[in-house]
């Protein structure tokens, strides 16, 4: 049974890693400059549970297993679901009471959460870890859940498989760490520089290598069998070596890597794993000094809390951050949103997680439930009360998963009428009008197919008009207009003050799809012409990929925009964007981003689309820059 197999030490060192992790993970969400690598986090998680779950299965000595499937997974469900349950029926009542309007988005990914499958539900449903437009998913990081029960369900059958087949030990880790390589290399293989990382980020076979890598650790090194005896000076001093250098190591991958770093999906993740797993066998050892620092009673207390911590702190920073925040932190904000965290976590801990892990499910909802019941009739009025809310509360997550509470309103961001109307012009003067296609009203950022090149051009007659009503193009140029749907909210204003722009907008559309446009374009690729290039709204470019684009018009006066968009690439665009005008002559930068923090005014309620006010503004920006 299970049970036989339960004796290993506590490793107070342990929490304090647990700490720290989530103290990373909590600093990435906050926005933090210097956290820009706090996701990896999440990676020390993975490790250290591979770990964890490798040695509770394993016997002390020997290789026989004897394992109860049954308590093993109640065990798990003990420990991982109460947290969670709570935390996702909380979540989805604030939204049903206080923010509608993100209601459809919550239902599907607390449904998924439920089932622990919402990794794969964000891949099939193009939900990337790393923006979403308006508010994200305040579910969003239970991910990580679906992704360790996956694990937890698999991983003791192969264990015991792999075992049995095997018979020793060291062969076993060898054969985890060629599956760990398969995965990373998976990883590879798919990821696409330059786009969303978020198949490779959320999917389980391209994140098994970090549990792999912890469950090889715990086939190498047992925390039943290491020794309370004092080690030798020398085999001491190589012990603190290692473990300050890998956890030096950690602590700068946290300040250092940030999420659109190609080599992290390319064995960097894996590097970071097998240093973590260094890192965790260090800490494990009675004679760490590093593990001596984590067992600080602080850092156990927010260890020990550490799973309920991060349920609660993405919800709480989603559900109370403005749009015009996001980004820019404001650190008393922070400490308020971490101290409400910590408090939530706690009531969690101290009358959910523990009483279910110690008594069991059924006592609990007799106890919380059931009785109270029972004994309404005689019961206090403090009772009666609490009991009440309870239903009450019940039957409002019930109602909001159901649909009932939707609000009619999508969260949606919307075309005006004649934002639909601005899509690319031809780019010869004397071409032909073309009938508008048809667009759907409603159009999302996630929608990759929602498209507004619609080669429409006002007629020779509308044109004289125009020219007779708005003022010239002052540079006295040919220009192109290459960009996403920003470019299409200023589209009419371009065409205000300047007559024969040629407008090339798509909503969705990112740096690497525009490289497809430069052919089509190459007439504008002459000194007495001017291009502007306003991408970086939708993700993180690299720098080849900007350079090719920019490349194509080298002959070309290029003005290039920088971006607002409240998400973590916002400032990585923006730098790159600063260098390749710093870089070439021919580049003018236009900062928009400096002029849009001072006027969040200027837009819709998803922080990124522009009312009218802030598209005119736009637009005499990139006017102003090209006089």
């Amino acid at each position: 049974m299970l049970d036989q197999t339960q004796h290993h030490r506590y490793i107070p060192g342990l929490d304090g890693l647990r700490a720290f992790a989530v103290l990373a993970v909590i600093a990435y969400h906050l926005d933090f400059n210097w956290a820009n690598g706090g996701f990896i986090g999440v990676d020390i998680f993975f490790v250290l549970s591979g770990y964890l779950i490798t040695s509770i299965i394993l016997p002390a000595y020997g290789n026989d297993i004897t394992l109860s499937f049954r308590d093993f997974w109640l065990r798990r469900m003990r420990r991982l679901l109460p947290a969670a349950m709570l935390m996702i029926i909380a979540t989805v009542i604030w939204t049903v009471l206080f923010n509608r309007e993100l209601m459809q988005t919550v239902r599907g990914d607390a449904t998924s959460s439920l089932l622990y499958v919402s990794n794969w539900w964000f891949i099939f449903h193009d939900l990337s870890y790393f923006d979403s437009f308006g508010s994200p998913s305040p579910l969003k990081n239970l991910w990580s859940l679906a992704i360790e029960e996956q694990f937890y369900i698999v991983w003791p059958i192969l264990l015991l498989f792999g075992m049995y087949i095997l018979k020793k030990r060291e062969r076993l880790a060898i054969a985890v760490l060629l599956l760990a390589l398969g995965s990373a290399v998976l990883m590879s293989v798919l990821y696409v520089p330059g786009g969303d990382p978020s198949r490779v980020y959320y999917g389980t076979d391209t994140r098994s290598f970090e549990l792999l890598s912890g469950c090889a650790l715990a086939l190498v090194w047992p925390m039943k069998r290491l020794s309370s005896n004092r080690l030798p000076n020398k085999l001491k001093r190589a012990l603190h070596r290692t473990e300050l250098a890998a956890f030096a190591f950690l602590i700068l991958c946290i300040y250092f890597v940030d999420e659109y770093a190609p080599f992290l999906y390319h064995g960097g993740m894996l590097l970071i794993s097998l240093l973590a797993a260094v890192f965790i066998a260090c800490v494990s050892h009675p004679s760490s000094f590093v593990g001596y620092l984590l067992s600080w009673k602080p850092l156990r207390w927010i260890g020990t809390r550490s799973y309920g911590i991060y349920l609660w702190h993405y919800p709480v920073i989603v559900l109370s951050t403005p749009v015009q925040e996001i980004g820019n932190p404001v650190y008393w904000h922070a400490a308020v949103k971490v101290a409400v965290t910590l408090i939530l976590a706690e009531a969690s801990y101290r009358f959910i997680e523990m009483p279910i892990r110690e008594d069991g499910f059924r006592p609990f909802f007799r106890a919380v439930f059931l009785n109270k019941l029972l004994e309404w009739k005689t019961s206090s009025v403090l009772n009666k009360v609490s009991m009440g809310l309870t239903i009450a509360a019940l039957l409002i997550f019930a109602g909001g998963l159901s649909g009932l509470a939707d609000e009619n309103k999508q969260p949606q961001w919307t075309h005006s009428k004649f934002h639909q109307e601005t899509s690319a012009a031809p780019d010869q003067p004397s071409a032909q009008n073309e009938e508008e296609k048809d667009e759907k009203a409603k159009t999302d950022e996630s929608q990759d197919q929602a498209e507004t090149s619609d080669q429409q051009k006002s007629s020779g007659q509308q044109t004289k008009e125009n020219q007779d009503q708005q003022p010239p193009n002052r540079s006295g140029k040919e220009v192109l207009a290459i960009g996403d749907s920003v470019m299409l909210d200023i589209a009419s204003n371009l065409r205000h003050r300047m007559p024969g722009i040629t407008i090339d907008g798509k909503v969705g559309r990112q740096v690497s799809p525009a490289l497809q446009l430069t052919s089509a374009y190459e007439s504008f690729n002459q000194p007495d012409k001017a291009v502007i290039i306003e991408l970086g709204t939708n993700g993180y470019f690299t720098d080849g990929q900007m350079d090719a684009l920019l490349n194509a018009f080298s002959k070309a006066d290029i003005y290039l925009v920088n971006t607002r968009v409240p998400r973590q690439w916002e400032s990585k665009v923006n730098e790159s964007l600063k260098r390749q005008a710093n870089n070439r002559k021919n580049v003018t930068l236009v900062d928009w981003h400096s002029e849009a923090l001072q006027h969040p005014e200027y837009f819709t309620s998803d922080g990124v689309h522009l009312v009218p006010k802030g598209a005119e503004a736009l637009a005499g920006l990139i006017v102003q820059a090209m006089k």
